[in-house]
């Protein structure tokens, strides 16, 4: 069992290493908001009236090959206060990695 748990430990550390994963800052985390992605695009959408000041942040990875995929560039949204939506695509083949950033 110990050997299953390691095993998926260091799977699951690859794969935040790879960009598979990603991690949102912990001032993000407490956001009421929802964030999607696909391929090339990803999405926030930010609700309850809240007086949180917000923007997506894309990080665009070309994946062609999977073993040491590559960032090049990230893309960062308006700043939003409260409710919204915003969506990002890196274009081309790139695969998008968003996460949300807050401030006061």
């Amino acid at each position: 069992m110990l050997r299953t748990k390691t095993a998926l430990g260091l799977a699951a550390c690859a794969a935040v290493a790879a960009g598979l994963l990603t991690a949102t800052p912990a001032s993000a985390a407490r956001l009421p908001c929802h964030l999607a992605g696909s391929g090339d695009s990803s999405s926030a959408y930010c609700y309850s009236g809240s007086s949180y000041t917000w923007r997506l942040v894309v990080d665009c990875d070309d994946v062609s090959n999977p073993k040491w995929p590559v960032r090049v560039k990230t893309l960062h949204g308006a700043w939003h206060t409260g409710d919204g939506s915003e969506s990002i695509a890196c274009g081309g083949s790139l695969r998008a990695a968003g996460h949300l950033e807050s401030r006061s």
